[in-house]
């Protein structure tokens, strides 16, 4: 397996694309222009993300099988690129940015097969289609838009998804290794994206000299929300089905906290504001650093009871 190979390809490939792109980027638009909730105070290139998909991309292009299940998978990501650099250059409609991420979503679940087919404490039978479909598109739209809105601070949504492909990873590898079970390429696609988010990050620490952008918070949780049902989901995984919840327990928390409250306040669950936890944390008096090491080890500490709690299958 091409484990190592990917990683430091996909690393290397983000890591050379970035400093031309930080150039180009002022030119096509790719901007982030800091306002009143943002933490930022300068202008950003936000084209982090074309780096990382593109760097990703480029060793499941050469070593991933030519199956429809990845095949798929890789036209819902191009999908989501798309419409994420159609967003980050012309601030799209919701209904437009919203009809893209249907559109891989469904691709993916219903072609590709990437279908949550068991709930924890429900029994160890598959759940009929009917419900496993509309369950599974759902997920993972609430996903992809929960990561997209907690990518607040530099290096944070980076960082914390970097630490759940990890574990994603090493479930898929340990799970081919130990029963020959599994799909091993799932630890592939997962460590070509560490890599380019490890190579993204290089320039997204504190003080950030580029951003993700709705291209790269998408594309991470996406892929995190499609990796972590596959490797948890399939008839011949041997893992805890709730591994999903604990590994993306952040983010949804995250986000379903934040709807709750501007719901008791008598706003729109969709308007954005300053209630995320790292808003939250920085009130409280903690500098930027402090507030990404935090989430990191709370992340951390998720992926060790996440792992701990693979064999329980139910």
């Amino acid at each position: 397996m091409l484990l190592f190979p990917s990683f430091i390809l996909a690393m290397f490939i983000s890591m050379l694309l970035i400093p031309p792109l930080i150039r180009f980027a002022p030119r096509i638009g790719l901007v982030d222009i800091p306002d009143e909730r943002k933490v930022h105070v300068n202008a950003i290139p936000r084209v982090g993300g074309v780096a990382m998909v593109i760097a990703a991309l480029v060793p499941m292009l050469l070593w991933l099988p030519k199956s429809q299940e990845f095949v798929i998978f890789l036209i819902s990501v191009a999908i989501i690129y798309f419409f994420g650099v159609w967003d980050d250059r012309s601030d799209l409609n919701y209904k437009i940015k919203f009809f893209g991420q249907i559109l891989a979503v469904v691709l993916v679940v219903i072609i590709g097969g990437v279908q949550i087919r068991y709930i924890p404490f429900m029994g160890l039978e598959p759940i009929a289609q009917w419900i496993s479909i509309p369950l599974t598109i759902f997920t993972l739209l609430g996903i992809t838009n929960a990561m997209n809105l907690v990518d607040g601070l530099d290096g944070l949504a980076g960082g914390t998804t970097l630490i759940g492909f990890g574990a994603i990873g090493l479930l898929s590898y340990i799970s081919t290794e130990s029963t020959g079970s599994g799909n091993p390429y799932i630890a592939l696609i997962a460590i070509s994206i560490m890599g380019s988010t490890l190579g993204f990050l290089r320039f997204n620490t504190h003080p950030a000299r580029i951003f993700m952008g709705d291209t790269g918070s998408q594309f991470l949780g996406f892929a995190i929300g499609t990796l972590a049902i596959m490797v948890t989901q399939q008839d011949d995984m041997p893992y805890n089905p709730g591994i999903p919840l604990i590994l993306l327990c952040w983010p949804i928390f995250d986000t379903l906290m934040v709807m709750f409250i501007r719901i008791c306040q008598g706003k729109s669950p969709f308007v954005a504001d300053k209630n995320h936890i790292h808003h939250r944390l920085l009130a409280l008096g903690l500098d930027h650093y402090e507030v990404v090491f935090v989430i990191y080890l709370v992340q951390a500490i998720l992926a060790t009871i996440a792992f701990s709690l693979r064999n329980y299958a139910d």
